[in-house]
């Protein structure tokens, strides 16, 4: 069996009775018996059958309608009894399987409508199966250690000149024994400085996701983790404002967490919109609703851009 080219639902190589989910780079482990697809309209399966018919030649060289139609086969058109169950014709190998039929070509998802039973968990409303709150935390992890290393090496200065006289005052402080000067040291923070490496740590944040997520929906620690963001309604990259919206929550949270007083509120939304996703019914964010976005299983397709 030859490896599909998109993903998409594929007969599974390893046992004939199931189709398997195939994320455009590796098959998943989602599986459904071929029976519970969805049942096709009798126009889609008039034109399936028409197109069956056309391009069938039955065993010993009999055309559609001819003698020698094979098992599975009625009036020479393979599927009306046999093959897939419900008069479809099967999925052929390396290519998408027909009982999806509808989807635009550029973005095809070639999963079923919500609610049809193909995922095992949450889906898009056109059914492709959503991260895990945990592959998100392992995306996260990467991506805040790729940005943080970032922003030390662009701002690291900032940092330095802010921490410096903290650093000077706790040393006096443990040389001289006075502990009154321990309880003042937090004080002696230059939060002008502070605020400078705040604003680059920001902006090196945001620069990172929103070029990743316009070019191929998955920054580094999600390409890792084997996810993409995606618009809730439809596949693909984000495009340039979705992509600013999104990654500016999460920008302008973590910006603010440096700043006295306010930084404890930013910290503690920054903290519920990390943790959102572990209850939310549809696994989205804070910063996921204001983009309209979700955090799906497997890659984006990259041959174009959402709406064209």
């Amino acid at each position: 069996m030859s490896t599909p080219s998109s993903p998409g639902w594929y007969d599974d190589p390893e046992d004939a009775a199931l189709l398997r989910y195939f994320d455009g780079v590796v098959w998943t482990r989602h599986t459904t018996p071929k029976s519970t697809r969805p049942a096709t309209t009798a126009e889609q399966a008039a034109q399936a059958g028409a197109e069956a018919a056309r391009h069938w030649v039955a065993p010993g060289g009999h055309g559609p309608g001819g003698r020698g139609a094979g098992p599975g086969t009625q009036g020479g058109v393979p599927g009306a009894q046999g093959g897939m169950p419900g008069g479809a014709p099967g999925a052929q190998p390396g290519r998408p399987n027909p009982q999806f039929p509808g989807a635009p070509q550029q973005h095809q998802w070639n999963a079923p409508p919500m609610g049809q039973g193909w995922a095992t968990g949450p889906t898009t409303p056109d059914g492709q199966p959503l991260a895990s709150y945990w592959q998100r935390v392992g995306a996260y992890i990467i991506d805040a250690i790729i940005t943080g290393v970032a922003s030390f090496v662009l701002g690291g200065w900032l940092l330095y000149r802010a921490m410096q006289p903290f650093f000077d005052g706790f040393a006096n402080a443990v040389r001289s024994g006075d502990t009154a000067a321990m309880d003042r040291i937090t004080s002696q923070i230059d939060y002008g400085y502070l605020a400078g490496f705040s604003l680059v740590a920001g902006v090196v944040a945001f620069a990172y996701q929103v070029f990743f997520l316009t070019r191929s929906g998955a920054t580094p620690g999600k390409a890792v983790s084997g996810i993409s963001v995606r618009l809730r309604e439809r596949p693909g990259p984000l495009s340039l404002a979705d992509a600013s919206r999104r990654a500016s929550v999460q920008a302008v949270l973590g910006m603010l967490g440096n700043i006295p007083l306010i930084g404890t509120f930013a910290s503690i939304a920054a903290l519920l919109d990390l943790l959102w996703p572990a209850w939310d019914a549809n696994r989205q964010a804070w910063h996921d609703k204001v983009a309209a976005t979700n955090v799906v299983v497997g890659r984006q397709p990259r041959d174009g851009r959402p709406g064209q």
